[in-house]
């Protein structure tokens, strides 16, 4: 390694052509960035000091007649400062200058590079750079919308409004680019990955895709790494559009490839993007180690690159053709978009893989795609977050996986939907509807998912030449606020007190077309609205003599009795599932209730054990979570909520329990409290660990 102070202008001016590797991230660059920039250069102008402009680190190839510089740190501000030069050498008037300009930082001059861009980006942003830097006079008209919005065009165009609008002498500016110096180091046998993941370890900003990428592409030679970036990795990113929605699909794909969300196997973390590099590292280590690294790379990117088609069948937007979508497509439509299900396409990616493996047909396919769909809104009305989990996703696909044949049949993806316990188990019919009836839907589902279940419930009901989805709103039959005239209302019928009761809640929703302005309507002015409508469940209300909280429960109980028919539990299942309402969790404010009962059995993440007392249930749990993390497990017991009942020696203490050489318990306590300490120790626990283990505790009682 070889580390020399240079002025950049003086390094971008050498014989060499420097080339940005495929595995580095885009130019990103904001305004901000360049703002920072370009008033680095105006102090140079006014106090007439160099500005140190940090480290590149590069490789230098030799190919004989001149180098090529692979930069492995610094093409942000490499790019930044050739940008400027060019726009540079559009404002100024010299000409001198300009061939310098061009000279130094745009074009070779001369030899074997005479005529060749002195900087080659990647595949992704080359087209705009090489467009910018040819022309003589920038042109806005010569640039379509997609290139107006790379950061390329739009730093351009920055540093050209600086330029024509600054106070200093354009002959300044250019001497000061020279005055920008950097410190270059030249690899020469050090393993340019770890110099790039100490680099980002400091400070870079790179997201996990970048590093991924880099991790896989980095110790490639310069060939293989333009043939696979082109291959595969520029076709995902184009897939895929935005680096974000790259991130949601790589942790998506190791959870579907993993069959789990833990991390390496490990039961205390859950997979996500804190933890994608990481964990992505660990899995291509562990299935990747079979062949050549290039033999390796390929057989992963051609293997993500195949789930990314995949993942892009569940991507779509407010601008999306409905009606020109496939049956399957438009039950992925409902569930992924219409229903926000996020971790859906977990399950999703692992289905039409084998769908593509002809392990099932279209109409299995479609089944078990609707009863996702069923899953997910009745976990939405119930607020059984846990069952529509990244981790739920994975347990899923585990179960699918481990009890895999040839054939996948709807009845068995039933079976698995419906394995979990808890906050796991799929909401059953009378729950669902007791949800529907009573719970403030509104609130809890927010407009849009209560819009999609309204209107399917108009559709599922056969209602003729129903208003476009796009041009419909939900509306509240009572309003949220209430206006003189319907303070009056309800007052007459004594009806005030439940108003913020029922405004929320199904039975008070009704969907009307957009453009109808009906909030403070009274009711006699909505139904005569009402009855021209083409909503069956909202003409209907037209009948109604009046309006009060009765007739809004009235009118959910109708309703929800349709929804079950709707969202479906087949008869079996749903029976199965009343055989869990012995289930009982840890999510309770008050576990008075348990007083003078006995408990039965403990489950720890899916780890089912007989019991025979409360101590033996919290002993139990405490033990597990000792063994998962023992210094997390001290951290929690010795946080100030519950360190009242343990202690690091077994003096003081009536009814002693040892979980570790410095971990007593106090066992003599009552049931609510212990059940109290246990909730608040497994909470202690997860907030350290970032785990959710609390979530996973469950028991019955005899």
């Amino acid at each position: 390694m070889k580390a020399e102070e240079i002025s950049l202008a003086q390094f971008i001016g050498e014989k060499a052509k420097f080339i940005i590797p495929v595995y580095q991230r885009n130019y990103d660059w904001k305004k901000s960035n360049c703002q920072r920039l370009f008033d680095d250069m105006k102090n140079i102008v006014k106090n007439g000091k160099p500005h140190f402009l940090g480290t590149i680190v590069y490789q230098a190839i030799n190919n004989g007649y001149s180098s090529e510089y692979i930069i492995i740190d610094g093409q942000q501000r490499i790019t930044s400062v050739i940008l400027l030069a060019k726009v540079l050498c559009e404002v100024i008037g010299d000409p001198e200058i300009k061939d310098t300009l061009v000279s130094t930082f745009i074009k070779h001059s001369a030899g074997e590079l005479k005529n060749q861009f002195r900087l080659k980006l990647s595949e992704y942003d080359t087209d705009v750079f090489q467009k910018l830097m040819a022309s003589e006079k920038f042109n806005s008209d010569e640039f379509n919308a997609t290139e107006k919005s790379s950061a390329l065009y739009v730093n351009y165009k920055f540093f050209m409004d600086e330029l024509r609008n600054v106070n200093y002498d354009l002959e300044k500016i250019y001497r000061a680019l020279s005055q920008f110096k950097v410190v270059r180091i030249c690899l020469d046998k050090e393993n340019p990955q770890e110099i790039f993941e100490s680099l980002n370890s400091t400070g870079l900003d790179l997201s996990n895709a970048d590093l991924i990428r880099n991790y896989l592409l980095m110790a490639l030679d310069y060939e293989s790494q333009e043939r696979l970036y082109k291959k595969y990795w520029l076709k995902i990113e184009l897939l895929l559009k935005s680096s974000d929605v790259v991130e949601n699909f790589m942790v998506q794909y190791l959870i579907t490839k993993r069959r789990s969300d833990s991390i390496a196997d490990e039961k205390k973390s859950r997979l996500s993007k804190n933890n994608l590099y990481y964990s992505f590292k660990n899995y291509f280590a562990e299935n990747y180690k079979r062949n050549s690294k290039d033999e390796d790379v390929e057989n992963f990117l051609e293997d993500m690159y195949r789930y990314a088609e995949i993942y892009r069948r569940f991507i779509f937007s407010e601008s999306t053709d409905f009606k020109s979508l496939s049956p399957l497509e438009k039950k992925f439509y409902e569930l992924t978009f219409l229903l926000d299900a996020t971790n859906a396409p977990i399950i999703l990616m692992y289905l039409y893989d084998r769908y593509e493996r002809k392990n099932f047909d279209e109409s299995t396919f479609l089944k078990c795609v609707e009863a996702l769909i069923s899953l997910t809104f009745r976990a939405k009305v119930c607020s059984s977050g846990g069952i529509i989990s990244a981790q739920f996703a994975g347990n899923v696909i585990n179960k699918l996986d481990k009890n895999r044949t040839e054939i996948l049949d709807e009845n068995f993806f039933w079976q698995v939907l419906t394995f979990g316990k808890g906050k796991y188990a799929f909401p059953r019919d009378e729950e669902f509807k007791q949800a529907l009836i009573n719970e403030n839907l509104y609130a809890n589902l927010k407009k849009d998912v209560c819009k999609y279940f309204l209107y399917s419930l108009e559709k599922f009901n056969g209602s003729d030449n129903l208003p476009a989805y796009s041009n419909t709103v939900v509306e509240h039959i009572i309003p949220q606020r209430l206006n003189k005239d319907w303070r009056n209302y309800l007052q007459a019928q004594n009806e005030l007190q439940t108003h913020e009761l029922s405004v929320q809640t199904l039975g008070n929703l009704v969907l009307t077309v957009a453009d109808e302005k009906i909030e403070w309507e009274t009711f006699d002015a909505k139904k005569v609205r009402f009855i021209d409508s083409k909503f069956f469940y909202t003409k209907d209300v037209a009948k109604f003599a009046g309006i009060n909280s009765k007739q809004i429960q009235a009118r959910a109980k109708k309703i929800a009795n349709v929804a079950v028919q709707i969202w479906t539990l087949p008869e079996k299942f749903n029976e199965q599932l009343k055989n869990l309402e012995n289930v009982y969790s840890l999510d309770y404010d008050d576990f008075e209730i348990f007083k003078g009962k006995k408990p039965s059995t403990i489950s720890i993440l899916n780890d089912e054990k007989k019991i025979s007392s409360w101590k033996d249930l919290i002993i139990e749990v405490l033990k597990q979570l000792h063994s998962l993390d023992a210094d997390t497990f001290r951290l929690a017991t010795r946080a100030d909520n519950v360190s009242r009942i343990f202690s690091t020696t077994p003096e003081n203490l009536r009814d002693v329990e040892k979980i570790d050489d410095d971990v007593y318990m106090e066992c003599n306590l009552d049931t609510p409290t212990r059940l109290k300490m246990l909730k608040r120790i497994a909470e202690n626990f997860d907030e350290t660990s970032g785990t959710n283990i609390k979530d996973e505790i469950w028991f019955t009682l005899k």
